[in-house]
């Protein structure tokens, strides 16, 4: 097989190094979208947990995080500490 000269390899490598923006862009949009949807989640646990309507145990058992991984995510967003 003949090798690619350096026109068609210089070409080539700006293909993919397009392309290899493109995902990292995708990438990094899809982190900031895990975390807002990370923050919501634990807001509205947070908020649920402070209204008593709840227990961080019922947060764990539907979550199927932990008691200690409850308290640790929703303390920031709490007006209550007493859980």
């Amino acid at each position: 097989m003949a090798r690619p000269d350096n026109e068609t390899r210089t070409a080539a490598k700006e293909r993919i190094k397009q392309t290899k923006a493109t995902r990292d862009a995708a990438h990094q949009a899809a982190e900031e979208a895990k975390k807002k949807a990370d923050e919501a989640m634990w807001k509205s646990i947070a908020s649920e947990l402070d209204a008593n309507n709840l227990l961080q145990a019922d947060v764990a058992e539907v979550t199927e995080f932990s008691r200690d991984h409850v308290l640790r995510r929703t303390k920031q967003y709490r007006t209550q500490q007493d859980d």
